[in-house]
């Protein structure tokens, strides 16, 4: 029996992920034509893949012939339900910040050339800014992706302003903001990503001089003042040390990556 190179096993196991990845939220059934569509492969290889993924549990075939995740998956999230639970400390912690600003609280960490909400406390207040736990934002945008973009190389930097189609002036003009970010040891957004939103956010150590994670707090632009602003700073910059505490076991500082300073 002819076994597969090992590149092509890879890029199988690739493909396969592409098809899993289809879904979200807004798409948690597609019909076999969506997801050829969404999952951007040729047809021929999709098919395959489909039909290894249902019959391993990974996908299921409605009774309509539409797909949904299979139940494979319901036992892993599960796991990552357990694995991503917060400790009792880093979990007071942000609801001592939700408290203290009466703002939204969130905690962010890079997925690939992105950011991804992980945790979240809600605002008191009846209109607030609230981010779907999960989702896939940018960094090249908003407090938490700029901030999380401040502690990574100049690779990094280019590899995400290269993903997102950005202009060489605006990857200038975020370089310079970048360095003021990592000089003041948090980032603001107001209007940014989302009109009407602004948020405050500071770095969570990771106890080796680099950035674990990014907590954040966010609410309507109209509450974000240059002084409140400054309040938010100060609860953040403490909380982060907290965090970091109860997340990695230290309150070290922050160290910016070798060639940071390049940006």
């Amino acid at each position: 029996m002819i076994q597969p190179a090992a590149g092509e096993s890879v890029r199988s196991v690739s493909r396969a992920l592409q098809i899993l990845a289809a879904f979200d939220e807004e798409h948690a059934i597609c019909s076999l034509t969506e997801l050829l569509l969404r999952a951007d492969l040729p047809k021929t290889t999709a098919l395959r893949l489909i039909q290894t993924l249902a019959r391993n549990g990974f996908l299921f075939r409605r009774g309509d012939g539409r797909f949904c995740l299979g139940p494979v998956l319901i036992r892993l999230s599960r796991a990552v339900s357990v694995a991503w639970r917060l400790p009792v400390a880093a979990d007071a912690t942000m609801e001592a910040v939700r408290a203290q600003t009466r703002e939204t609280v969130n905690l962010y960490v890079l997925e690939g050339l992105t950011r991804v909400c992980v945790a979240q406390k809600q605002g008191p207040q009846h209109i607030r800014f609230v981010i779907p736990i999960g989702v896939r934002l940018p960094l090249w945008a908003g407090a938490s992706g700029k901030l999380l973009l401040a502690h990574r190389d100049r690779d990094f930097f280019e590899s995400v302003l290269s993903a997102a189609g950005r202009e060489e002036d605006f990857s200038a003009g975020l370089a310079v903001e970048l360095r003021q970010i990592r000089a003041q040891g948090y980032a603001v957004s107001r209007d940014e990503r989302e009109r009407g939103a602004s948020s405050v956010a500071a770095p969570i150590s990771d106890g080796r001089g680099g950035v674990a994670a990014a907590l954040a707090v966010s609410g309507p632009t109209s509450r974000f003042s240059d002084d409140r602003v400054a309040e938010f700073a100060s609860v953040l910059k403490e909380a982060v040390q907290q965090m970091a505490a109860a997340l990695t076991g230290s309150a070290d500082g922050i160290s910016p990556a070798p060639v940071v300073a390049e940006l």
